[in-house]
């Protein structure tokens, strides 16, 4: 495995835990990481992943750190990393009949979950890397916080955080 997954999946541990812990929580098989450019909740005849809840990690990019022309040498340059992970929760939007729109409440009680979810995004990095010590990351940087939705019936939010390490050959 690479430095790279095994990052993410100390992320991912701190995540499930931080999640399991708050308020609706999703189920704990619901909680993993995801590949490619981007999540997308799927829907299927029997699951619906915004309403059951979902929780990922996810490599979003992993770049060199040196430009060429740079004149510092080290041994192992070739595994000198920038990593970004994605980690990301997903809900269900809040409905109601055709006839009408969701109330303020159903609204509200949205929003303080969303706010919980990004508690958990935040408390997770804070557990996978408040001891660098061992570790192949280097230095961290939390990035963005992101909403998205309401997109179908789901609603939720991302963030970023950046690793610069090393694994040397």
């Amino acid at each position: 495995m690479t430095a790279s997954i095994v990052i993410a999946q100390e992320l991912l541990a701190c995540l499930e835990t931080a999640l399991l812990a708050g308020p609706n929580p999703p189920p704990a098989e619901r909680i993993m990481l995801r590949a490619g450019a981007e999540v997308t909740p799927l829907l299927g005849t029997s699951t619906d992943e915004c309403c059951t809840g979902l929780g990922w990690v996810r490599i979003a990019r992993i770049s060199g750190v040196r430009q060429l022309g740079e004149r510092d040498r080290t041994v192992c340059f070739d595994q000198e990393r920038t990593l970004e992970l994605e980690l990301g929760v997903a809900r269900c939007a809040p409905n109601a009949p055709v006839s009408s729109v969701p109330t303020e409440d159903q609204w509200e009680a949205v929003a303080l979950q969303l706010d919980a979810d990004a508690g958990a995004m935040e408390a997770a990095i804070c557990c996978a890397f408040s001891d660098l010590e061992g570790s192949a990351a280097e230095e961290v940087a939390v990035g963005d916080y992101r909403p998205f939705g309401v997109d179908g019936n789901c609603i939720g939010g991302t963030m970023t955080v950046i690793i610069r390490m090393t694994n040397c050959c």
